[in-house]
């Protein structure tokens, strides 16, 4: 039995597990041995596996508690931790969690924040070992060891590096950071990237990469039965409560064959759990009736996603919300959905919203125990979703991101139809490919910040669709004016054609009289030619009788 006052929930939702919340990280024990074993060993480690796997949970909520805990043979609990994702800034990135993580203080003693990001910025870029000065300057004092996570390692490829210099390939120029760092053994730098396993083969585009990788990679199991009911169980006992039997196993058998396993897992006990606090009896345990209520696997999320969507204020508001979404929800390659973590004053641009009405909004979806949306907090905060599960579990998102997976297809194509034309290798759009690209503006109502992100010619796109448009307007025009001048002229033709019927009519009539009057004469000619014929017929009669 427990008590009946409320519990907090011990369920992170579709987010990750932070290193605060370890004691509620249940199932993972396994693994986490084998994190530790290889991580001493290579000093380099790729945790690699699906999308909802719990990359990101192992690392933040298993790891790193375990490290700090003193966990890793000979290494000691003197560590210096800086989490960080490449998002379109790796190196940026990676010098703003440096210096938020206070990981190298010395390098930029005294200076406000953004000041001494820069100075952390312009070390790692000033070679591929700046990671290896920048540890050197930050004094590490024996035992303190250096680990760098870098989460979501998939973004420097699916998404495209802002480049501070053209003529440096900024992930390529990241990527050296982390070897060069790992490789060497003067100071205790240790690296552990999650990467997403149907990412693994684009790996092979940096050098050095892969082999790193083939060395120290652990691919993330999937969890046994009884691991799954202890990730379910652990944190309810923690929280003090009970939860049914026949949930444990209903929970068990939904979640075992969903392809989203642990995020929407998180979620539905989220949300069970939500249910349960607000409903249940004294000492009543969790239980199906609960589940059921918030609509199981199989409708949870979405029906918490769409009740944050219904409580925006006005359509303006919804408007803006499709945007956001559409913009953080990234169609990858082949039949990938990925996130795209974007910065606040970028999304102001794209949305053409203000700053005040997109944290507005992105609130709803981050109100209480939603957890659709993550905003950082830092002078320019990054608007990230929570999970890539989300995309494929809210059908409202799955419709706006297929909407946006086409008008991205309409708007490259364009710009290579464009491209050709300014070449003088192709002729300007016709329909249908003409009216399909204008009824994309119509809707989609794109800007140059949305297509900055997909192909930079965004001008010479419109401006050859306007183009396209015009040509089309004059051959329409043309034709319209060649139809009323065929129209004109066939009405002149018409007159014409009137007007002759008529002058035959008339001559027909005359000629019709004429006649008339010609056989009235002939029938008094041939009356009259009788009468004398008859006058002297009787009087030949007469003479020969007398």
């Amino acid at each position: 039995m427990f008590s009946s006052k409320v519990i907090n929930n011990p369920f992170p939702g579709l987010r990750a597990f932070h290193s605060d919340e370890c004691r509620l990280f249940f199932g993972r024990e396994g693994p986490l041995d084998e994190l530790l074993t290889r991580l001493e060993r290579t000093r380099f480690l790729a945790v690699v596996g699906t999308s909802g796997s719990g990359k990101s949970s192992l690392i933040k909520a298993g790891l790193i508690p375990a490290l700090r805990g003193g966990m890793m043979s000979r290494a000691g609990s003197g560590w210096r931790i800086a989490v960080t994702r490449p998002g379109d800034n790796p190196i940026g990135n990676l010098a703003a969690e440096l210096v938020k993580r206070e990981v190298a203080p010395v390098v930029g003693e005294g200076l406000p924040p953004l000041e001494a990001e820069a100075v952390f910025e312009a070390t790692l870029r000033s070679s591929s070992l700046g990671l290896l000065s920048v540890a050197s300057q930050a004094r590490l004092r024996t035992p303190e060891k250096l680990l760098l996570v870098v989460d979501q390692f998939e973004e420097l490829i699916c998404l495209r590096p802002a480049r501070k210099n053209p003529n440096v390939d900024e992930a390529a120029a990241f990527v050296k950071l982390l070897l060069k760092a790992a490789q060497q053994r003067e100071l205790p730098i240790y690296i552990v990237l999650t990467l997403r396993s149907d990412f693994l083969g684009d790996c092979t585009r940096f050098q050095g990469l892969p082999e790193a990788i083939n060395e120290g990679q652990y691919l993330i199991p999937r969890l046994t039965r009884d691991e799954l009911r202890l990730a379910v169980t652990g944190p309810v006992a923690v929280a003090g409560a009970t939860m049914t039997e026949p949930l444990i196993n209903r929970l068990l058998n939904d979640t075992y064959s969903h392809p989203d396993q642990l995020p929407v897992l998180q979620h539905v006990l989220m949300r069970a759990w939500e249910h349960w606090q607000s409903h249940h009896r004294e000492g009543e345990p969790i239980g199906l009736e609960h589940y059921q209520a918030i609509g199981t696997m199989a409708d949870a999320l979405t029906r918490h996603a769409d009740e944050a969507f219904n409580e925006l204020p006005d359509e303006y508001s919804r408007q803006i919300a499709e945007r956001l979404f559409k913009t953080l929800s990234e169609p990858g390659p082949g039949d990938r959905q990925i996130r795209r973590p974007t910065r606040l004053d970028t999304l102001c641009r794209i949305t053409g919203a203000s700053r005040n009405q997109l944290i507005a909004v992105s609130d709803v979806f981050r109100a209480g125990s939603r957890s659709f949306l993550t905003l950082s907090e830092s002078s320019d905060p990054v608007v990230d979703l929570s999970h890539e599960s989300l995309i494929r579990n809210w059908q409202r998102l799955r419709e706006w991101v297929n909407e946006e997976t086409r008008s991205i297809s309409i708007y490259r194509q364009l710009v290579q139809a464009a491209l050709q034309y300014r070449d003088g290798n192709t002729g300007l759009l016709l329909d249908p490919a003409l009216q399909v690209a204008l009824d994309w503006r119509e809707q989609s109502q794109p800007n140059a910040a949305w297509a900055e992100r997909f192909h930079p010619e965004f001008e010479t796109a419109l401006a050859y669709l306007d183009e396209s448009r015009s040509a089309r307007e004059e051959r329409i025009a043309a034709a319209e004016k060649q139809r009323h001048d065929d129209v004109a002229h066939d009405k002149q033709e018409l007159e014409q054609t009137k007007l002759s019927l008529a002058q035959q009519i008339r001559a027909a009539r005359r000629l019709r009289w004429l006649l008339v009057v010609l056989a009235v004469i002939l029938l008094l000619a041939l009356s009259t030619a009788g009468y004398f014929g008859f006058k002297l017929l009787t009087h030949l009669l007469g003479e020969r009788a007398s």
